[in-house]
């Protein structure tokens, strides 16, 4: 049995950045973040309207998830030089090795790239290795049912959902704690 931890999804996390350093999609459903980011210098580029950038980030978020769907389950596979840089170039179809990234698209136009690495790297989960381990008997039939993937948000409060066969989305309070780490497990399993 192989569960992987995406305890630092880099797509997700720099578009959660992104809606709250420029206030934008507030009508969709997402937790609060904890820790709440400081957005330092960003601020939304006047290159386009707000409804234009929230339509924009939408789109993103979209395939931020619809990726995991295609997403390569082989951790031994990696993407040629060759393949980084088509893929990381604006436009380009989702690749089943590399998510897509907001900063592919639009740069860091409006970010502050210092802000956004320093509340990044403050969600090292402070949980140990082994919640896993202390989580086996809902774990094991998660994993039968097809779960190898766990991806930790900086969700406050419980926080579950099945994204995929493959994937179960988790705040990092809901992992932290093995009492609502085991009902996530049990609750997301058919």
């Amino acid at each position: 049995m192989v569960i992987s931890v995406d305890d630092h999804p880099l797509s997700l996390n720099l578009l959660l950045f992104v809606r709250h350093g420029w206030s934008i999609a507030r009508e969709v459903d997402i937790p609060e973040l904890t820790p709440t980011p400081d957005p330092g210098a960003s601020q939304m580029p006047a290159s386009a309207s707000v409804a234009e950038w929230t339509d924009r980030w939408r789109i993103a978020w979209d395939r931020s998830w619809d990726w995991y769907k295609i997403q390569d389950p082989d951790m031994q596979n990696h993407p040629t030089q060759e393949i980084m840089r088509q893929v990381l170039q604006p436009g380009q179809e989702l690749h089943p090795l590399i998510p897509p990234l907001w900063t592919t698209e639009y740069d860091w136009d409006g970010l502050d790239p210092e802000a956004f690495n320093n509340w990044h790297g403050d969600l090292i989960p402070t949980v140990t290795n082994d919640a896993e381990r202390k989580n086996l008997s809902d774990l094991i039939p998660a994993w039968e049912s097809g779960v190898d993937t766990i991806i930790v948000l900086p969700y406050a409060g419980y926080f579950a959902k099945r994204i995929s066969p493959r994937h179960l989305a988790v705040s990092a309070v809901t992992r932290n704690e093995p009492t609502t780490y085991s009902r996530a497990l049990r609750e997301t399993t058919p």
